[in-house]
């Protein structure tokens, strides 16, 4: 009963910028990829007030995390970012909505500076297809933005952020090259795609050979042919693969379609058409294997349909905050 209660009592409260905030902060924590300054970022926080504290501990709890909070202390300790004590800790108080303001001015900047230098771009959840003069074309995915240029012995095209499927013109004379933040694709004629990620690229052939490099020339070129695909990073390419999944491509055709593949993989690729964060009550789920597919004209409801035929439950909390389980 008391579980209950502090469940009603977050849902009723989550307006509150503290709740939030916590709620912002759980989800976060519980990413693989968490640096140690988001660690000592959070520690700060958390020691800024002591509601700070036990709203963190009730949405813990909610989730049967309660060990969580121990396990961040205990790392921060190990890897020496733990804050100093409550009285020293005055240097650290910024205030957050300044905090907030300084981050959304730097998102708002390089956001303006994506749409400044693009030639083609599409909002969340929208698909665009361009046609260049040569007879290529380039179907943006959600969230993405290209910059063009077909003049001169090559034709380039520089993908600023987001994923683009090509389908490029044969031209031996005129090779079709395209740049992203880690890579280089360089093709005569095929269709391929490439997927600018937060910390790597990833290029994949539908048809056809390209060529791809790391920007840092840390690693030979790889040529990939029918279904291969190859991830690239700071450190270079990646092994070539084979893609065993039609979940990777088959957005061009206007759907998601999954064959034998996780959950949590599945939403992945959903979170990428709407907005907001999801989190999961019970994490054996994510490694639940489903099959179908789900129309992205439907982007708004892709959860609520996903849920309904797995007959997995689906909870909003907010607009942008959504529990499997």
């Amino acid at each position: 009963m008391k579980q209950e209660n502090e469940k009603n009592s977050l849902e009723s409260g989550l307006n509150n910028d503290i709740d939030e905030q916590a709620v912002a902060w759980f989800i976060r924590l519980r990413a693989d990829n968490v640096s140690g300054e988001e660690k000592a970022s959070f520690l700060l926080w958390l020691n800024q007030d002591d509601l700070h504290r036990e709203t963190f501990n009730e949405i813990s709890k909610l989730w049967g995390d309660a060990g969580l909070l121990q396990a961040l202390g205990q790392a921060a300790e190990k890897h020496r970012i733990a804050p100093q004590k409550k009285t020293a800790a005055i240097y650290f108080k910024l205030p957050l909505a300044i905090a907030a303001c300084l981050a959304l001015t730097f998102l708002l900047r390089n956001e303006l500076a994506i749409l400044m230098q693009g030639d083609y771009s599409t909002g969340l959840g929208e698909r665009k297809t361009v046609y260049f003069d040569d007879g290529s074309s380039a179907m943006l995915n959600t969230d993405s933005s290209i910059a063009v240029n077909m003049e001169g012995l090559q034709r380039r095209v520089e993908l600023l952020k987001g994923e683009v499927y090509f389908e490029v013109k044969a031209d031996p004379n005129r090779p079709f090259i395209v740049q992203a933040e880690h890579s280089t694709t360089r093709v005569l004629g095929t269709r391929f795609f490439v997927h600018e990620q937060d910390r790597s690229d990833e290029v994949k052939v539908a048809s056809g050979r390209v060529e791809v490099s790391d920007r840092g020339a840390l690693k030979q070129p790889q040529i990939l042919h029918d279904r291969e695909a190859v991830s690239i990073d700071a450190k270079g390419l990646g092994e070539v693969r084979i893609l065993d999944s039609a979940l990777a491509t088959s957005w061009v055709n206007g759907f998601l379609v999954f064959e034998n593949a996780s959950l949590e993989s599945v939403i992945n690729q959903v979170r990428r058409y709407r907005t907001g964060a999801v989190v999961y009550k019970d994490d054996t789920l994510r490694t639940l294997k489903i099959n179908g597919r789900i129309n992205l004209r439907e982007s708004d409801d892709m959860l609520k349909v996903l849920g309904k035929n797995l007959s997995v439950k689906m909870t909003y909390l907010t607009d942008w905050l959504v529990i499997v389980g």
